[in-house]
């Protein structure tokens, strides 16, 4: 008999704070994988009472069943647990972010507070229709229901959008960056993306504190000629998320968020992304993770949760990225092609100097981290798990076509069927490092 699991994402696999970690099948949480969880998960199986402990799920289907038994007893013949990666939706303590100023400095421009905005614009949804208040001499708005268009000729605009409709879209053509606020607005396009920025300059996303936000997509896209919409969210230009508030995204039709420049999340942020379709985040030119909140669960064949065509870089917060999905298999003249999916698929540089980063890949092959280029670990803490079979692709827990460097912080990553690291160009571990343990499953480095 089965027996519904209570909710899981409700807690992390690990802190930022304290380096203490769980197992999967630590069933009796004593900080080991034995037989003496197999004899607690079998009594709580036989009491036929539903259980509130996320480590007794061990396949990880919802369900507390004699199959978590069978899975946990291979797990203590294997002689090695992995490391249980949970999405966590928990408040995160950070210090607070330190504004650029020096107007020399690459970064200075991504900062809102340097940028004075002059005219606000309201936009409040409700229900099948949009309501407009301030139009500034050079906005153009529109509605159609609650589809509402900006065309913008004018710099230093803030929009802010509020209110809940479930047919409903903001999209904007303008000539200069601008901020767009979400103040607690629950917004479903069934035919596009919800936010849909043609503008190539910098838009600021701002959460307020204590506003909950939520962006949607619909399973089927109406394509506009010459105009690209990948996403629940879609931006042609920068994105830069600031603000402590919180973001749900979800995508059924198309990715999460995308953008074709660069993301970047401030501290204090907090976003949730799910996608049964694509990947989870996307952008071309870059994505900078300097602190907040970010899970991203993605579910899709070949799909990646953080998908980055430039430099990715994590310097602060907590991101969590789940994928599930087999490879994508193309058949060409030099024989098959194979996309398998990744949590954090880097085609440039990975550096890692802050923060907690944990990741999982459990489809057919896929990977932790597929990097394409080298990866640089300098601090912060690291746990990378693939949990797929080997059957079409081979599951790692890392694959670097690189080096990779790692001279500070804390390092995990576990493969149960194939490579749990694989670099080309070798790995170097700095001197001082506390420890670094390698097994036929696992590879641990700490400093």
């Amino acid at each position: 008999m089965k027996y519904k699991i209570l909710a899981l994402c409700v807690a992390a696999c690990l802190s930022a704070a304290a380096a203490t970690y769980t197992y999967v099948g630590d069933v009796n949480n004593d900080g080991e994988v034995t037989i003496a969880d197999v004899t607690s998960l079998v009594n709580i199986v036989l009491s036929e009472e539903a259980s509130d402990n996320v480590m007794t799920d061990v396949n990880e289907d919802n369900e507390v069943s004699v199959a978590d038994i069978t899975s946990l007893v291979s797990l203590v013949l294997d002689g090695e647990a992995p490391r249980k990666v949970m999405l966590d939706d928990s408040d995160l303590s950070e210090a607070a972010d330190v504004v650029e100023d020096d107007e020399d400095m690459p970064a200075y421009g991504d900062y809102i507070e340097n940028t004075a905005f002059t005219s606000t614009v309201t936009i409040t949804y409700d229900g099948n229709s949009a309501s407009v208040s301030g139009k500034p001499t050079g906005v153009s708005i529109t509605t159609s229901g609650a589809h509402v268009t900006v065309i913008s000729a004018i710099k230093n605009v803030k929009y802010v959008l509020t209110g809940n409709s479930t047919d409903g879209s903001f999209k904007i053509y303008s000539e200069k960056k601008f901020c767009l606020t979400l103040n607690g607005v629950d917004l479903t396009n069934p035919h596009g993306a919800a936010i849909n920025n043609q503008c190539g300059k910098t838009l600021y996303l701002v959460l307020p504190e204590g506003t909950d936000n939520h962006l949607a997509d619909g399973d089927t896209y109406a394509e506009v000629e010459l105009e690209d919409q990948k996403a629940a969210f879609f931006s042609e230009g920068q994105i830069i998320f600031s603000g402590k508030g919180r973001l749900n995204v979800d995508a059924v039709g198309k990715s999460g968020i995308t953008s074709d420049d660069y993301i970047r999340f401030r501290p204090g942020t907090h976003i949730n992304v799910t996608s049964t379709a694509n990947h989870g985040v996307k952008a071309n030119d870059g994505i900078y993770i300097d602190g907040g909140v970010l899970n991203v669960m993605a579910t899709a064949h070949g799909v990646k949760g953080i998908n980055c065509g430039g430099v990715m870089e994590v310097n602060g917060g907590r991101t969590t990225v789940i994928t599930t999905g087999n490879p994508i298999i193309e058949t060409t003249e030099l024989g098959n092609d194979t996309t398998s999916c990744a949590a954090v698929k880097a085609d440039t540089l990975l550096t890692i100097t802050g923060g907690t980063l944990c990741l999982k890949s459990s489809g057919d092959g896929g990977k932790g981290i597929n990097c394409n280029n080298n990866i640089v670990m300098t601090g912060g803490d690291v746990t990378v798990v693939a949990q797929g079979v080997k059957d079409l692709a081979a599951p790692k827990g890392v694959k670097c076509d690189g080096t990779m460097s790692v001279t500070g912080g804390a390092f995990y990553t576990y493969s149960a069927q194939s490579k749990p690291l694989d670099v080309q160009g070798g790995v170097t571990v700095g001197d001082g490092h506390a420890g670094y343990t390698v097994t036929e499953r696992s590879v641990r480095i700490t400093f």
